[in-house]
């Protein structure tokens, strides 16, 4: 074989191999190592399952829930987040979901979200909006970043003092 045929076939087995390499690392080592990682530190949740996450039991717990008929009551959040309901039940007030091979920390303690919010901006900065959040909400305020969002922060400001309210 010629040393361009060796490199015609090494070239696209290597670039296979690598890209193989990444989605393990992805979608496999990454999410158990950082579910480890939560756990070490107390913070448990469902166990992460490969390219999904938590996404087909969320599913599967909301088509159940809503083929259900609702009782007249004010408790709504079981039927429209069966869940996450069941798993503050089961894991705590704060614990770690998984939307595909993204974590999410789920935290419905007021206080420590509070805490959260206010002291790290940086470390949890808004999503990009996605092209369905986009068209629902537009160019608003909800889904503006940076200096355009504080510009609209500051025209919508005006709206919220008590005077106004009244």
């Amino acid at each position: 074989m010629s040393a361009l045929l060796k490199l015609a076939i090494l070239v696209p087995c290597c670039s296979f191999i690598v890209a193989l390499i990444r989605f393990l690392y992805d979608y496999l080592w990454r999410p158990l190592r950082l579910q480890h990682k939560m756990s070490s530190q107390g913070i448990r949740g469902p166990p992460y399952s490969f390219i999904h996450g938590n996404n087909k039991e969320a599913t599967k717990m909301t088509k159940e829930a809503l083929s259900k008929p609702m009782a007249l009551r004010h408790d709504i959040f079981p039927r429209v987040q069966p869940h996450i309901y069941s798993c503050v039940n089961k894991y705590g007030r704060n614990y770690l979901s998984w939307d595909g091979n993204r974590p999410e920390l789920v935290i419905t303690e007021p206080g420590l979200a509070n805490e959260v919010l206010k002291h790290s901006v940086t470390t949890f900065p808004k999503r990009k909006p996605t092209v369905f959040v986009s068209r629902i909400f537009g160019n608003g305020l909800v889904t503006a970043l940076g200096e355009k969002w504080v510009k609209q922060r500051k025209l919508a400001n005006y709206a919220f003092h008590g005077e106004s309210l009244q």
